[in-house]
C-alpha cells in the first residue's frame, strides 16, 4: 500500500514537472521569436540610419527569418541569389549585350519569365492557389518563391529588384492597391512597367484601369512611383510589423516599427493601414476592459489616421475585385497557352 502511493506521488511529480517544463518552453521559444523581430528591426533601422550598408535583399531575409523564428539560413538564401546572379551575367556575356545600360532588367526579366535553358525551362509563376497573405503571410515570402518557383505580387518584383541590384543593373518597387510592380527606365531614360505576375509590359494607363489608381492617388505619392532605396527598406518594414501583429497581436513593438519607417517613407498607405489595425484591436481589448482612458485615445488615434489616409486620397481597395481580377488573368493566361500550344501543333 505504502509503495503504491509512493508511486502515486512520484507520477504527479513527474508529470507536473514535465508540465512546468513544457510551459517554460514555450515561454522561452516566443521570447526568443520576439527577439527575431526585434533584431530584423535594428538591422533594417540600421541601414535606414546609416549605421549599416543599405541591402535590400537582406532586408528581405531579415524580416522573412524573423517571422519564421530564424529558422532561416542566410548563407543558402544568398548562395541560391549568387548562382542565379552567375547566370544572369553568362547570359549577358552569350547575347553581348554587355554595352547596353540595362542589359541587367533584360537578363533578370527574361530569367524569372521565359523558359529558358538557364532556368531550367522553369521560369517563376504566380501561385494562383495562394496569393492572398491574409491567412498565412509566408505566400509573399521571397524564400517561399526560391524553393517552389511560385510567387505572388510581391514576392515576384522583390526577388527581380534582388536579382537586379546582385549585377548592378537599377530597379524599382511601385505600388498600386494590394499589388506591387516594377519600373526601371529603359536605355532613353524612359520608365518602364514591368508586371512580374505575368511576365509583360505595362503601360500607365492600364495599371490605373485596371487597379482603380486615380490621378490624385499618384500625385500624393501612394501609388505608381518608384520607391527610392530607404522607402522600398520602409515598405519591408511595413512587413515585419503586421506580421508581428499577426503572430502576436499590437504592442508597443509593431507601432514602434510603424513611426519609425513613416520617418522615411511618410506617405505610405500601407504603413498606416497597418497602424491603424493596432489602434483598432488595442480599442477592443480596452473596451473589453473597460478602460475609458485608453478606449479615448484608441478613437482618437484612429480618426487621426483615417484623416491621415484621406488626405493622401486613400480608399481600402477590394480584396474580392481583387481575387476576380486574379482569376480573370489566370484564364486568359491559360487561353494563351492553349492558343500558343494549338498553333505549334498545326506548324
Amino acid at each position: 500500500m505504502e509503495s503504491t502511493k509512493v508511486i502515486s506521488v512520484l507520477i504527479f511529480l513527474c508529470c507536473f514537472g514535465n508540465g512546468n517544463a513544457n510551459s517554460q518552453n514555450k515561454a522561452d521559444s516566443l521570447i526568443a521569436h520576439k527577439q527575431s523581430y526585434h533584431f530584423a528591426y535594428s538591422k533594417i533601422m540600421g541601414m535606414l540610419e546609416g549605421k549599416e550598408p543599405i541591402s535590400f535583399k537582406k532586408a528581405v531575409f531579415l524580416m522573412e527569418d524573423a517571422y519564421l523564428s530564424g529558422r532561416l539560413s542566410y548563407n543558402e538564401y544568398n548562395s541560391q541569389i549568387s548562382k542565379i546572379a552567375d547566370s544572369l551575367r553568362q547570359l549577358i556575356k552569350e547575347r553581348h549585350f554587355e554595352k547596353y545600360k540595362t542589359a541587367g532588367n533584360w537578363a533578370a526579366f527574361t530569367y524569372m519569365t521565359d523558359s529558358i535553358p538557364s532556368n531550367n525551362f522553369k521560369p517563376y509563376g504566380y501561385d494562383f492557389d495562394n496569393f492572398l497573405p491574409e491567412r498565412d503571410p509566408t505566400v509573399s515570402f521571397v524564400t517561399k518563391l526560391l524553393r517552389t518557383g511560385k510567387g505572388n505580387c510581391n514576392s515576384l518584383p522583390e526577388l527581380y529588384k534582388i536579382l537586379a541590384e546582385e549585377i548592378d543593373a537599377t530597379a524599382y518597387l511601385a505600388l498600386a492597391p494590394l499589388h506591387c510592380y516594377i519600373k526601371h527606365q529603359d536605355e532613353n531614360g524612359k520608365w518602364v512597367n514591368l508586371e512580374m505576375t505575368s511576365g509583360s509590359f505595362a503601360r500607365d494607363e492600364w495599371i490605373m484601369q485596371e487597379s482603380g489608381v486615380t490621378v490624385e492617388q499618384i500625385k500624393t505619392g501612394i501609388y505608381m512611383n518608384p520607391l527610392s532605396e530607404k522607402e522600398s527598406l520602409a515598405y519591408i518594414l511595413k512587413d515585419l510589423a503586421a506580421n508581428y501583429q499577426f503572430q502576436f497581436g499590437p504592442d508597443d513593438f509593431d507601432l514602434l516599427v510603424c513611426n519609425n519607417a513613416l520617418k522615411y517613407y511618410p506617405t505610405s498607405s500601407t504603413l498606416y493601414v497597418v497602424k491603424f489595425e493596432h489602434y483598432r484591436r488595442m480599442l477592443l481589448l480596452a473596451r473589453k476592459d473597460n478602460n475609458e482612458v485608453k478606449v479615448d485615445k484608441c478613437n482618437r488615434m484612429l480618426f487621426s489616421i483615417d484623416q491621415k489616409l484621406a488626405d493622401l486620397a486613400y480608399k481600402a481597395p477590394s480584396k474580392e475585385d481583387y481575387e476576380e481580377w486574379v482569376k480573370e488573368n489566370e484564364k486568359n493566361r491559360l487561353l494563351r497557352e492553349t492558343k500558343g500550344n494549338a498553333y505549334s501543333n498545326n506548324k
